[in-house]
């Protein structure tokens, strides 16, 4: 078997049983093989799209939310600041995994941290400058399931920023 195979087998059955009932409950801070990886997704905003616009759907929560492929439901997590959704999404057919997100706009663009099943911990940074949408995460987890998280990740993430410059400028999704 090919040896990123065996990661990404290994990857996808530590998140089957992380989101199982028998959840994996020791604080990152006590778990021996994490690492942090550190992703970054540049798309250029075409010059007949507004990069107010595109600040705009960085600055609504529900907007980012509904764009992204994988979301399958989500519900508002009440009386939290800063604002925080419960968030499932679908990452095949018969599996999905829910996780919370945080939300805070910036002047320039919007952070967000996710935080899912076993202490996989998402800081995202989206940021519109220079005619361009980027955003930098940095995914802190198990060794075994970084691969696989990281290829949802940089292939959902680019449908996203798609979608959200098509949403931008008018197209829709």
């Amino acid at each position: 078997m090919h040896f990123l195979s065996v990661f990404t087998v290994a990857g996808i059955f530590c998140l089957l049983m992380q989101t199982s009932n028998a959840h994996y409950s020791a604080p990152l801070s006590r778990r021996i093989l994490t690492k942090t990886i550190h992703i970054v997704i540049n798309t250029p905003i075409p010059t007949n799209v507004s990069c107010a616009n595109v600040l705009a759907i960085l600055h609504s929560p529900v907007k980012m939310i509904l764009l992204n492929p994988l979301v399958k439901s989500y519900t508002l997590v009440p009386n939290v600041t800063p604002i925080t959704y419960s968030i499932t999404d679908k990452l095949f057919t018969f599996f999905s995994t829910t996780y919370t997100a945080s939300f805070t706009n910036r002047a320039d663009g919007m952070d967000t941290v996710s935080s899912a099943a076993g202490g996989l911990l998402l800081d995202g940074h989206w940021t519109v400058a220079h005619g361009m949408l980027m955003e930098e995460i940095d995914v802190t987890g198990d060794v075994l399931e970084l691969p696989f998280v990281e290829g949802e990740i940089e292939s959902s993430h680019q449908q996203l920023h798609t979608a959200l410059i098509a949403e931008a400028g008018g197209g829709g999704t």
